[in-house]
């Protein structure tokens, strides 16, 4: 938690102390968590307070546990996926979002690929992560597919 509250006040620190040349525009515009908005292209700050709190919270975890392979915008691409066979999955598929149920996603990330019959490259963070932790993954991974929200 302190580890969280840290990153939000360094966060709201370098964006209070950098020049408004547009830079945090781009950043929005290049954030996968950005909301479509008529108006204007919101900022950096105006991005986070878009997710929930769960959501937030899975971010940060999926940043630190998920992201090297599902990559920053979820679509199966990140650091480690091209050294995996079958490569990760990609979250931003909106038919297979729509299949699977919290739960199972629930199951995946506590299990990893080996538990639920997938991949078995993909390992569990049961030991890892806390169940609240784990909810919060869910909730994050959810919004690469915008409505996508099966909870059966």
């Amino acid at each position: 938690m302190k580890a969280n509250i840290l990153f939000i006040a360094l966060l709201l620190f370098f964006s209070s102390c950098s020049k408004h040349d547009g830079s945090d525009k781009q950043a929005a515009k290049n954030d996968s968590t950005n909301v479509a908005d008529s108006s204007s292209t919101p900022t950096s700050i105006e991005v986070i307070k878009t997710l929930t709190y769960e959501q937030r919270e899975g971010k940060f975890f999926y940043t630190k546990y998920c992201l090297v392979c599902h990559g920053s915008e979820g679509k199966g691409d990140g650091f480690n996926a091209f050294n995996l066979n079958p490569r990760p999955k990609d979250f931003t598929e909106k038919q297979y979002m729509q299949a699977l149920t919290d739960e199972k996603l629930i199951e995946t990330v506590s299990q990893g690929g080996r538990g639920v019959n997938k991949s078995p490259s993909m390992p569990s963070w049961g030991g890892r992560l806390s169940k609240d932790e784990i909810l919060y993954v869910v909730a994050y991974v959810r919004t690469f597919a915008a409505d996508t929200t099966n909870h059966k």
